[in-house]
C-alpha cells in the first residue's frame, strides 16, 4: 500500500513540473523578448527631456492628469 501511494505521488509530482515547465519556459521567452524590445528601442530625446523635467517638479495628481490630457490631444 504504502509502494502505491508512493508512486502515485511521484507520478502526480511529475505530471505537475511538466505541465509547469512548459508555463515556465514561455514566461521566460516572453520576459526576454521584452528586454530585448526595450534595449532595442530607446526613448527619443525629447521624451527623455520631459521625463527629467516632470521628475524636478512637483506635480499634483491633476496636473498629471491634465498633463496627459493635453498629450492624448495631441496623438
Amino acid at each position: 500500500m504504502t509502494l502505491l501511494f508512493l508512486l502515485l505521488s511521484s507520478i502526480i509530482a511529475i505530471i505537475v513540473i511538466a505541465v509547469s515547465a512548459k508555463h515556465i519556459k514561455a514566461g521566460m521567452k516572453g520576459r526576454s523578448e521584452i528586454k530585448n524590445f526595450e534595449e532595442t528601442t530607446p526613448l527619443r530625446s525629447s521624451d527623455e527631456d520631459a521625463l527629467k523635467k516632470l521628475k524636478e517638479k512637483d506635480l499634483s495628481p491633476e496636473d498629471l492628469k491634465k498633463i496627459y490630457e493635453d498629450l492624448q490631444k495631441k496623438k
